[in-house]
């Protein structure tokens, strides 16, 4: 065959996504032609589309070798290793592109790509504002700028980003459902659910738009229309493990029975310590929960965690380093660092996962002065320097903090005197929220830690943030750093936290909503009594439970499981945790 023949049968099949007969079609070229680099490129190309990124590496490496100006082959194989996560090397690749062809858009946006992957979204931000000052209709720059404020915790920024990639093409299915969840989180839940729906209708086929959308409709308690999402998510695929493991979690009993069999043989084929082995294992203990199988449900619940800690393990020695930072740089009594900022205040809503944070906002959100935000994560990015690196925090510290978190708030609503931010881990951040925010409420929320680590081990929790949820050793260690902290804070912040034990709030919703309105500086309404009025979304575990009337079935819970909690309860510090410890008879 002909050079160009050649080309063109290989060409041929890797425009139609037919990785492994190009595959074959290049190598044959590779021998045919061995000093053209066209051919080392395509099969570099092939092998990454087939998910073998690392086999790929050595070909665009050929080619270069025998083309050193073959700038197409040197993205391709930045691009490779970016899969790889190595992003220092790609990035190198990228400036040898850049200093040649300096406008090369392609470039500028695997640069971006590599600083995101080096965890440098500022500079992945500057450089996709770069891109975008030569060429501003780049709807995919500007979804991965997106991408880069989403991990600063700007919402807004966020937003205006994919805004502005849809005002270039309002159909962009990606743009569209990732413009969904900074609408939900600004608390505009109905374009939020508009536009993951309208993702679905441009693009049926689009996976991440229907898990989208169907993880929307659970936060707006239509589980109903979220299972239609999940069945039409198996249809597209099958093997799909975290569609199997949201359709276990809405699905009733019955339901769950007949998809039994469907999970049993997902088990069978998820790798050992996989996250697809995490999903499918959450999900058996889902069914065997529902059917009252304790074994079953126990030994899933071990697998699943067991899975998810194999893939995000718990740090002690820098969690240890962390609350040990923050007890120093408050040693005494917290004194406001500057006046009271005008605007709605804000009541905190802390404690651990699982603790009943959701239920407390809810009860203090159904108050017609209060807008309940839910678990916001602007504080925490903000506050991060100041937590990792020991940086003090002054008053102009203090007051350009306040100056970044007002103005990432959601509109609200005309006449709201106060704000609910019920992000759990927030307790870390009391000493600086209290200096920072002179007029702010902080609710505590104490429950028995046995209850508490009872749900969060059966619950699946996205992201890596909570790392320590999946090891009850290490949930145990996490326990006492917290109780340790929260002991410093009543110490430093004497009469600014409102400890609520959740065992009395759910016995006497109406008794304790009174007192918790007294303490937020709020008059009492009587909706405050029934949190089962909810009608927003809830983007957390608790969203089908909020909806339900105040119970105390879930308390006492983990007496049953107390052999599996063992490690946990064994690991509790005593003089933390003193209420829990066994009677001595005498």
């Amino acid at each position: 065959m002909t050079l160009q023949n050649d080309l063109q049968s290989a060409l041929g099949f890797l425009n139609q996504g037919k990785f492994k007969q190009a595959l074959k079609q290049s190598k044959g070229g590779m021998k045919r032609h061995k000093n053209h680099p066209d051919f080392p490129n395509i099969a570099g190309i092939c092998l990454s589309g087939l998910g073998k990124h690392r086999d790929a590496v050595p070909y665009f490496k050929k080619a270069l070798a025998l083309a050193p100006g073959f700038h197409d082959a040197r993205k391709n194989m930045a691009q490779t290793l970016l899969f790889l996560q190595q992003g220092d090397t790609a990035i190198k690749l990228v400036e040898r592109v850049l200093k040649d062809q300096p406008g090369d858009q392609a470039a500028l946006y695997l640069k971006a790509q590599a600083q995101l992957v080096l965890n440098d979204a500022k500079a992945a931000i500057d450089t996709a504002t770069a891109a975008l000052a030569r060429d501003a209709r780049q709807p995919r720059m500007l979804r991965l700028r997106a991408t880069a404020w989403s991990t600063l915790g700007d919402e807004k920024a966020m937003l205006a980003d994919y805004q502005a990639a849809l005002k270039i093409d309002p159909n962009d299915a990606d743009a569209l459902q990732n413009i969904s969840l900074p609408l939900a989180r600004l608390m505009r839940q109905e374009e939020a659910t508009a536009a993951a729906e309208k993702a679905v209708a441009v693009a049926p086929q689009h996976v991440e738009a229907r898990r989208r959308l169907a993880s929307q409709l659970i936060s707006n308690g239509d589980t109903a229309a979220a299972r239609e999402q999940c069945l039409a998510l198996m249809e597209l695929d099958p093997k799909d493990t975290q569609v199997l493991e949201m359709l276990a979690r809405i699905n009733n009993r019955d339901q769950n029975a007949e998809l039994l069999p469907i999970m049993q043989k997902a088990l069978k084929a998820a790798p050992p310590r996989s996250l697809d082995r995490a999903n499918v294992s959450f999900a058996l203990a889902r069914i065997s929960d529902q059917a009252g199988d304790k074994h079953a449900f126990a030994a899933h619940n071990d697998e699943a965690n067991a899975c998810m800690a194999a893939q995000n393990p718990y740090d002690y020695a820098e969690s240890e380093r962390q609350f040990s930072r923050i007890i120093a740089a408050f040693p005494g009594p917290i004194t406001p660092a500057q006046a009271t900022p005008e605007g709605p205040r804000p009541i905190y809503v802390v404690g651990m996962p699982r603790s009943g944070t959701t239920l407390t906002e809810t009860v203090i959100g159904l108050h017609p002065d209060v807008f309940p935000l839910g678990e916001r994560g602007v504080p925490a990015f903000l506050l991060h320097p100041y937590l990792d690196k020991n940086q003090g925090f002054t008053a102009d510290a203090a007051h350009n903090f306040v100056a970044e978190d007002i103005s990432r708030l959601p509109e609200m609503p005309q006449g709201t005197a106060a704000y609910v931010d019920k992000m759990p881990d927030n307790y870390r951040l009391l000493g600086h929220l209290a200096a920072a925010y002179p007029d702010a409420r902080f609710v505590h929320l104490c429950r028995d830690p046995r209850d508490v680590a009872m749900s969060i081990w059966r619950g699946y929790f996205s992201g890596s943030s909570l790392t320590y949820a999946y090891d009850l050793k290490a949930m145990a260690h996490r326990f006492n750093l917290y109780g340790r902290l929260m002991q410093h804070w009543r110490q430093v912040m004497p009469g600014r936290i409102y400890d609520l034990r959740y065992e009395d709030f759910v016995a006497d919703i109406e008794g304790q909503s009174r007192k918790l309105a007294e303490f937020c500086g709020l008059e009492w309404v009587e909706d405050m009594a029934h949190p089962e009025r909810h009608e927003g979304q809830v983007l957390t575990l608790s969203n089908t439970q909020v909806r339900q009337t105040a119970h105390t079935r879930s308390i006492g819970k983990w007496e049953k499981y107390a052999d599996v909690l063992a490690p946990f309860i064994d690991g509790l510090d005593p003089e933390i945790w003193p209420e829990i410890q066994p009677e001595i008879k005498d």
